[in-house]
């Protein structure tokens, strides 16, 4: 197993603390927020020592926990939103971890994974849909029962840098257990935490049929039983990580066409349905994208993160079976053009730092 070391002298260098005040502006939605870390990415000479100072003596601030609607997911969340301080500071950790995550990450381990979107996901998928029976998993209240021990043993185990783990301890000890939802950070953790058993599942257990969508989960197979005997080693597993399937996991028989009729059931995985010969949006998605084409028509200014919100929609449209959706009740709607330029624009800001 690789270590790496000296990883603090790079995590405070002028560059990396640059990139991440500009990043933490560009990638934020509050306005209050945008502004002051846009103050700062203005008052950078005083900012870039700043920050090196308040990373050796980081504390977790206050926060007040955040209800919001994940229309993907369909579930209720709880986030923790970060202050502008503490957003720099993630973004600080991230640019100099990044590296380290990738070089063990699954390569069909899809969520948040820079690179690795959803339609990656939805293609790789397509390309196995052949196999007879289908297993879907996740996992009980995820971000919150994720043990703080057992992820910091297992960051330590790879990152032998003292003042590295002493900083990455105090973010992940943000909250009494779990790590929060709505930390930059806590994306990468969690998908860190899940490597081991998508090696154990993939390589030690043979299902090579296996994508991950950060805890939910879509394996592949020909044999109903190999399916029912894998379920019982993933709990068994997952309860070395004080972890447990939610009582929702599925093993069934996948769509097929048989005297003419379709039969078995569609998977239904990261706001899609797959099926045989085709995939389409799932309903909730659908209707999401056409309320925010309505939205974007009535403004007089269309803000970057609307541009990108709404391209992010047509790209579903455009890789599955419901083009005609997109024709009729969005693109009427939408200059696509102008939401690509907008966007180019923001992207072209956001790589001069890289």
């Amino acid at each position: 197993m690789k270590t790496y070391k000296h990883l603090w002298e790079e995590l405070i260098s002028d560059q990396n603390i640059e990139t991440a005040i500009h990043r933490a502006s560009l990638g934020n939605k509050d306005k209050r927020m945008k502004e002051k870390l846009r103050r700062m990415e203005r008052k950078k000479e005083y900012y870039i020592p700043f920050f090196r100072e308040y990373a050796k003596n980081y504390h977790n601030d206050p926060h007040v926990p955040v209800q919001i609607y994940d229309g993907i997911s369909r579930k209720q969340r709880t986030i923790i939103v970060p202050t502008p301080k503490e957003q720099v500071i993630h973004h600080m950790v991230v640019q100099t971890i990044k590296p380290v995550f990738m070089k063990s990450m699954y390569k069909h381990s899809y969520g948040s994974i820079p690179g690795r979107g959803c339609h990656l996901a939805k293609r790789q998928l397509e390309k196995w849909l052949p196999s007879k029976y289908v297993l879907k998993i996740d996992i009980h209240h995820y971000f919150e029962s994720i043990d703080q021990d057992v992820l910091i043993s297992k960051l330590k185990r790879i990152i032998k840098d003292e003042r590295m783990m002493e900083l990455l301890e105090k973010i992940i000890r943000v909250l009494p257990h779990g790590i929060p939802l709505g930390f930059y950070t806590s994306q990468w953790f969690a998908n860190f935490y899940l490597t081991s058993l998508d090696h154990y599942i993939t390589s030690k257990l043979g299902f090579g049929k296996m994508i991950r969508y950060m805890d939910d989960m879509t394996i592949l197979s020909n044999s109903k039983k190999k399916l029912r005997q894998l379920k019982k080693k993933i709990e068994e597993y997952l309860k070395t990580l004080g972890l447990r399937l939610k009582a929702n996991w599925q093993i069934f028989r996948f769509d097929y066409i048989a005297g003419g009729k379709r039969r078995g059931r569609f998977i239904d995985f990261m706001g899609f349905r797959f099926y045989r010969d085709k995939t389409t949006l799932r309903r909730s998605i659908m209707l999401k994208a056409t309320r925010k084409a309505n939205r974007i028509s009535k403004k007089t200014k269309v803000t970057w993160y609307d541009a990108a919100q709404m391209l992010s929609y047509t790209g579903y449209f455009k890789s599955t079976n419901t083009r005609g959706v997109f024709e009729k009740y969005i693109k009427p709607k939408v200059n696509i053009k102008n939401l690509k330029r907008k966007v180019s624009r923001h992207s072209q800001c956001m790589t001069q730092y890289c």
